[in-house]
């Protein structure tokens, strides 16, 4: 298992800022890569949904994953049951390679009924986290891997995700650095992607996106899929991989938008007095909870702190804009 940061070698550098996350070199996010590092380099595709699918979603998961591969892109997920696997599976079996992203290193971050589908990703791919051999998961952990995730893609797509779930934290992060976003079409009355479809009309808020993000789109069938994968081509930046000097590192992370970002514009105009979590609560009003995933992600970036019961943005931290 290597660690690697970014301004390292294997990292691009349409990577470099959503794995920096800080303006503080020393605050870098750290990986532990278990597997060939190298793919890291390559364009990626995230394929995020539920645990608990239905026979739609995952028969979409893993046509989905089948035609990114044709299509040259590296399969990402999150290893866990439901969408995930599918996606995992599905790129192995149509020959690509995939990448698992994990709340704390394998083998304790994988389940015990992945632990299988683990070692053949291994061998085609790698398994990811940012917490080191040995941490055990925690629950703030699974909502640092979502963002992560996010992080280690040049787009997403959300194939279903329940009111509450973590595909959607993922879906948000990927918003906030800029990439493309699609979601696909649910069966008639499924509960399982209710809370995917309600962010794809809250999307339509032009407070809830950055002026430069590209809405949402709604995927219906294979043809549209291809047509969204070459806007994801067409977004990707450099992505040749360099071993940046120390003073041509980020010197700032972007500007969050969406809930992040109106969350941060709070604490802003409150400033060192702070506010509470119950302060904050108007902010995410019509984002069913939400509040708890948003604060932990801004604490994790070094966005905002909390101390004594009350949430600040941290001293020193400088957020680029994205204009």
């Amino acid at each position: 298992m290597r660690k690697i940061l970014p301004g390292d070698a294997e990292i691009p550098l349409r990577r470099q800022v959503p794995l920096g996350l800080s303006p503080d070199r020393d605050r870098r996010r750290p990986l532990w890569v278990d597997g060939d590092p190298s793919v890291l380099r390559l364009p990626a595709i995230g394929i995020v949904g539920t645990r608990q699918p239905s026979a739609h979603g995952l028969a979409s998961a893993r046509a989905i994953a089948a035609t990114c591969v044709a299509e040259g892109w590296v399969v990402v997920s999150g290893a866990a049951r439901g969408i995930d696997e599918a996606a995992h599976e599905a790129a192995l079996g149509a020959g690509g390679r995939t990448i698992g992203v994990l709340p704390s290193p394998a083998p304790g971050g994988l389940r015990q009924g992945a632990r299988r589908l683990g070692g053949r990703m291994l061998s085609a791919g790698a398994l990811i986290s940012d917490r080191p051999p040995g941490t055990p998961p925690a629950a703030w952990s699974f909502v640092a891997r979502n963002s992560l995730l996010a992080a280690l893609t040049d787009g997403l797509i959300v194939v279903e995700a329940p009111e509450g779930s973590g595909a959607l934290i993922t879906a948000e992060a990927a918003s906030e650095f800029g990439l493309p976003l699609a979601f696909v079409t649910a069966p008639y009355g499924a509960k399982s992607a209710v809370g995917g479809l309600s962010w794809l009309a809250r999307a339509a808020e032009p407070t809830l996106l950055p002026p430069d993000v590209l809405p949402p789109q709604l995927l219906v069938d294979d043809q549209g899929l291809r047509a969204w994968l070459r806007v994801c081509a067409a977004s990707l930046r450099e992505d040749r991989a360099v071993r940046a000097p120390q003073d041509t590192l980020p010197v700032a992370a972007p500007t969050p938008g969406g809930l992040r970002g109106l969350i941060l514009h709070a604490l802003g105009r409150a400033g060192a007095a702070g506010l509470t979590e119950g302060d904050l609560l108007g902010v995410s009003e019509g984002v069913e909870g939400a509040l708890p995933s948003a604060l932990t992600l801004l604490a994790l970036q070094g966005l905002a702190e909390q101390r004594g019961g009350r949430w600040r943005v941290c001293e020193g931290a400088v957020l680029r804009s994205r204009a």
